[in-house]
């Protein structure tokens, strides 16, 4: 009996911890990673018109984490003279990767937020 208990008791703890992983309708997050071959300047506009604008981030360096709301948003900027710019659909429960690559485009990863 006492090990049932147990088992039970194990059981609801691991319900517990699991259902506290989800994400709740959270908004999604992005960061910059820059890869390119100098210092880069973007601005990502969130779908309803916030804008986060990163300056000067240097070659190897990646920008802090910054929550958008879910939607359109639109990544426009430049290093070296190239203009970047790219639209991106930003879901709830997702974390974005905006990669600059070492020929200076932008790629784009993503994860849920489980």
């Amino acid at each position: 009996m006492k090990s049932v208990v147990i088992s039970l008791s194990l059981v609801a703890l691991l319900f517990l911890v699991n259902s506290c992983n989800k994400c709740n309708n959270d908004d999604p997050t992005a960061r910059v990673v820059n890869n390119g071959t100098s210092a880069a300047n973007l601005q990502i506009t969130s779908f309803d018109g916030n804008i986060v604008s990163i300056t000067d981030l240097e070659k190897g360096f990646i920008s802090s984490e910054n929550s958008y709301a879910p939607g359109t948003a639109t990544l426009s900027g430049s290093i070296e003279g190239i203009q970047l710019t790219e639209t991106l659909d930003m879901s709830e429960c997702t974390a974005y990767d905006v990669t600059i690559t070492s020929d200076n485009k932008i790629v784009v990863f993503s994860q849920n937020k489980n």
